[in-house]
C-alpha cells in the first residue's frame, strides 16, 4: 500500500507507452486509486522496444510519477516461480513478468494486451488505458473533451485499438 492512501498496481508496457507516446505520465501519476509500479522486464523492454519513450520514462520515474520495481523479499520467490510458470505460454518477457508481479503481490494489473491477458490474466483484478481514462474524467482530473482528443491521437498514431466507443463520453455514467 502507498503511503498516500492509494493502492499499488504493476502495469505492463501496452498500457504505459500509451501514456509515454504522448507525454502523459502525469495522468498516470494523478489517478485517484493506483500507484503504478513498473517492473524491471518492462522497463527493459521499453529501453529495447520504445527507444524515444526512455526519456521520458527515466523523468517519470525522477519525478516519483512511477514507482520502480522493489519487490518484497517474501514476494520474490513466488514472483519467480509464477514467471517460469508462465514460460510455455506465448506471451513477451515483460507482460509474464508484470503478470507474474501483479499474482505475488495480489496487486491490479494496467494492461491492454488482449492476448497476454487472455492466456494468463485470469483472478487478476485488471486496468486498462480506458478505464484509467474514465477513472480520471469521473475524477475531475481531465475533461472528456481532453481525454477525446488524446483518444484521437492514440488512435492515428499508436497502438490503442479499443474504437469500442466514439466518445469517452459514451462510458461515463
Amino acid at each position: 500500500m502507498a503511503t498516500d492512501g492509494r493502492s499499488d498496481a504493476v502495469i505492463d508496457s501496452s498500457t504505459l507507452v500509451n501514456f509515454l507516446k504522448i507525454n502523459r505520465v502525469d495522468l498516470l501519476a494523478s489517478h485517484p486509486d493506483y500507484r503504478f509500479i513498473v517492473v524491471d522486464a518492462v522497463r527493459a523492454e521499453i529501453r529495447k522496444h520504445y527507444s524515444a519513450q526512455v526519456t521520458r520514462l527515466e523523468a517519470a520515474f525522477a519525478a516519483g510519477q512511477l514507482l520502480t520495481d522493489q519487490p518484497a523479499a517474501d514476494t520474490s520467490m513466488d514472483e519467480l516461480t509464477a514467471f517460469a510458470a508462465m514460460e510455455s505460454i506465448k506471451i513477451g518477457t515483460g507482460e509474464r513478468a508484470a503478470i507474474a508481479a501483479a499474482r505475488a503481490r495480489g496487486l491490479p494489473l494496467a494492461m491492454d494486451d488482449e492476448r497476454a491477458w487472455k492466456r494468463a490474466g485470469a483472478g487478476l483484478a485488471r486496468v486498462d488505458t480506458v478505464s484509467v481514462m474514465v477513472v480520471l474524467i469521473k475524477a475531475g482530473i481531465i475533461d472528456v473533451a481532453a481525454a477525446d482528443v488524446i483518444k484521437t491521437e492514440w488512435e492515428a498514431h499508436h497502438k490503442f485499438i479499443k474504437r469500442h466507443f466514439s466518445s469517452f463520453a459514451d462510458l461515463i455514467a
